[in-house]
């Protein structure tokens, strides 16, 4: 275990597997869409942004981290950050499923309030509603539910690894 850690600890492979997490989790997440029609709500198209910042600034982590460990070192505190962002919008969409608190207007079909009758009437027809307060997929939890747990294991996890990293520094 202390070996993994410590190879954990080294700012370019953190930044790494930090990069490959928010690309497997991205291509679960498409997978369920477009192989098994799990269709996202807004707050779930939400939950992915912290998951591409996660791949994007974990790809730049790496490719500082052999050159300037203060510029790399900067990229995973953006991990982080990412983590922490994901971990709250899924915290207020584990909310908005329990009905502690109301989603956005844009959960379940908000319409459009510009436009024609027949351009509304084309926007209701062709559009899949998806109301963000009820669960779409679960897997014993729903996946806002399993995207919380991730995203603060991730959390505590970037956390962890940059403070050991910094001791050692």
């Amino acid at each position: 275990m202390k070996q993994l850690l410590d190879f954990f600890s080294d700012h370019r492979n953190l930044s790494l597997l930090l990069a490959a997490t928010g690309a497997v989790i991205l291509g679960f997440v498409y997978t369920a869409q477009y192989g098994f029609g799990c269709e996202p709500c807004i707050l779930c198209r939400y939950q992915r942004g912290p998951y591409y910042a996660l791949l994007i600034f974990g790809l730049l982590g790496a490719g500082f981290a052999r050159f300037n460990s203060k510029a790399g070192f900067g990229f995973l505190l953006l991990c982080g950050a990412a983590a922490l962002t994901g971990l709250g919008i899924s915290g207020y969409h584990i909310g908005v499923e329990h009905h502690w608190w109301m989603g956005p207007q844009a959960c379940g079909g908000a319409l459009p309030t510009t436009g024609t009758i027949e351009e509304l009437r084309q926007y209701l027809l062709n559009r899949p509603i998806v109301d963000c307060s009820v669960p779409m997929c679960k897997i014993g939890l729903s996946m806002t539910g399993w995207n919380f747990i991730l995203s603060l294991g991730l959390t505590g996890f970037i956390s962890a690894m940059l403070l050991r990293g910094r001791k050692k520094s």
